[in-house]
Order: C-alpha cells, then sequence, then structure tokens
C-alpha cells in the first residue's frame, strides 16, 4: 500500500493528499508503474523460425468520407508492431489511398454492414474498431455484429466510442477481452462528466469492474485498469496530443493482441511502445512538428533496441 500511496502521488501532485488517501482506502488495489523493467518481461522475443502465420492476423475496420488517414494510420501501425498479416475492412474510396501507403496491407471492401456477415471472423486473431469509421447506422450495425458474434480481443476507440456511448445498454456485452481506449472527452461521454482527474479515475475502476472490461484512459500518464490491478504509463510527451495519435495506438493495440498477447498485456506494452516512439519522435522533430506518422516511424526505434539487449 505505501508503494502505491508513492506511485498515486507521482501522477496526481496537484491533487489533495488526503483525497488519495481516500481513494487508496476506497481501491485497495495494487497500482503498479508500466517502465522500461516491466516492459522487457512482456514483450516476447519472435521465434527464431517464425513465419507470418505465426504472428497473428489483424483486422482493422476503421476509415470513411473524409477519414481515410485514420485507416491508414491505425493499419500502418499494427504491421509496423509485428502482426504477420493485416486486412484492413474499409469503403471503396479507401482502396486507394490505403495501397498507396501501405502496399502490405490486404483490404475487403465495406460497402454495408451486411458486408461484415460474409466474413468468416475466425480467421482473424484480433479487431481494430473505430478510427474515422463513423458514427452512422451502418458502423453501428458493424460494431453491434461484433459483439454479438466475434469471440477474440476487439479494441474499441473513437467513433466505436461514440456509438457505445449512444447506445450504452449495448454496454452488458462487452466481454473480457475487449479493450476501450477513450480519452477523458470520450470516457466522460461514456460515463458522466468529472470534475477532477482523481474522479475520473475511480469510474474508470469502477466501469471496469461493472462490466468487466479493459479499460484504458488515455492522458498525460494514461492509466490501464486491468484483472491485476491499476498501472500508471511512463512515457510520452504533449507532442503527441495531435490528429491521428489514438488511431496509432488503436493499431500498436490490435497487433500486439493479434500475436497473442492477453489484453491486459497488450495494453501495458502497447501503451508504452506507443509513448516510447512519440518520445523518440519528439526528440527528432520537437513536440511543435511532430505528427502522428513519426510516431509510427519510432516503433522501429523501440523493437531495435529491444532485439540489441535480447542478444547483447
Amino acid at each position: 500500500m505505501k508503494n502505491s500511496a508513492k506511485i498515486l502521488e507521482k501522477f496526481f501532485k496537484k491533487e489533495d493528499a488526503g483525497v488519495l488517501d481516500v481513494f487508496l482506502k476506497d481501491h485497495p488495489r495494487d497500482i503498479y508503474k508500466a517502465d522500461h523493467k516491466l516492459i522487457k518481461k512482456l514483450i516476447r522475443p519472435r521465434p527464431l523460425k517464425g513465419h507470418k502465420g505465426n504472428f497473428g492476423h489483424a483486422f482493422i475496420i476503421a476509415g470513411n468520407a473524409g477519414t481515410i488517414g485514420a485507416a491508414i494510420l491505425s493499419s500502418k501501425a499494427a504491421l509496423k508492431t509485428g502482426c504477420g498479416l493485416l486486412t484492413a475492412f474499409v469503403p471503396g474510396i479507401a482502396i486507394i489511398p490505403l495501397l498507396v501507403h501501405l502496399p502490405e496491407a490486404m483490404i475487403l471492401l465495406r460497402d454495408d454492414a451486411e458486408g461484415l456477415h460474409k466474413i468468416e471472423l475466425s480467421g482473424f486473431n484480433a479487431i481494430g474498431f473505430g478510427p474515422g469509421a463513423g458514427t452512422g447506422k451502418e458502423s453501428a450495425d458493424l460494431l453491434f455484429f461484433l459483439l454479438n458474434n466475434y469471440n477474440g480481443c476487439i479494441v474499441i476507440d473513437a467513433d466505436g466510442l461514440t456509438i457505445l456511448s449512444q447506445n450504452k445498454d449495448w454496454l452488458r456485452q462487452l466481454k473480457p477481452n475487449i479493450i476501450l481506449t477513450p480519452h477523458p472527452a470520450e470516457f466522460d461521454r461514456l460515463t458522466s462528466v468529472h470534475n477532477s482527474e482523481i474522479d475520473r479515475l475511480k469510474t474508470q475502476i469502477k466501469f471496469s469492474n461493472d462490466y468487466g472490461v479493459n479499460i484504458l484512459l488515455k492522458g498525460h500518464h494514461t492509466s490501464i485498469v486491468t484483472k491485476q490491478g491499476l498501472y500508471f504509463n511512463t512515457t510520452g510527451n504533449n507532442g503527441m496530443a495531435t490528429a491521428g495519435s489514438g488511431d496509432v495506438l488503436t493499431g500498436i493495440i490490435t497487433s500486439l493482441c493479434a500475436q497473442g498477447y492477453e489484453a491486459d498485456d497488450a495494453m501495458i506494452a502497447g501503451t508504452y511502445l506507443h509513448g516510447f516512439a512519440g518520445d523518440k519522435a519528439a526528440a527528432k522533430f520537437s513536440k511543435h512538428s511532430m505528427i502522428a506518422s513519426d510516431i509510427i516511424d519510432g516503433i522501429g526505434d523501440f523493437f531495435k533496441e529491444y532485439e540489441i539487449n535480447l542478444t547483447a
């Protein structure tokens, strides 16, 4: 408990100490820092004789008219994180831009919600849903179908979270292998408006307990609620507060899930990796000038350091 208090104080310096004491009393779960030492234990070496079939098939449902970039960013981030195969389920307008920017991706055409019914979803090891997907009936029908017909890991972000906030009766359909990745405004739409970060953290824990779902609350120090405890991420910077950064995180976590990581490990490792890549991007381009694509370029820096340390 003493160690948990120290960690909490580090991430909530502006909060009154008495408030933190009450929080620890009301929420007596272990609190951890997601730091380099922990991530080294979570990241797995790639099998020496592995082939693309060993590293999972990720399925990304993203993009729409005006938001094609979200599909490109999330799909590219997934491949850069190491999944063996990536299929993007996108509208026809996105096909050419996606192939131009990411020829490694496979594509399935998303004409309407019925198209998903014809796909053998069991062939995918994890699904990322939401970045730029839209919030209309077609997208809502897609998400509803997934919640009822797919048993693997689903990472729900962006428009997917908005759809859930508009259909809160669906929350009871969430499963333990579903990951929600809201920023504070998205989380408040799912729950209620909060007046402080500590109050929002309390609700995050309660929401996870009530619905049995993994929830990652993005912010200056992203908080992650898992069945093991509460984790605070230690990487990242304010230059990552830029369009598309969350789409990159969705791709990273989806890729790790597709590779066989448990949902909680994928959340913790993926968030750390995302922040690490963002720190590399800031060092190269500055916090003012970095963009989401620069974060993707930093993913390789993380794995390069990991592989060097693995063979040292």
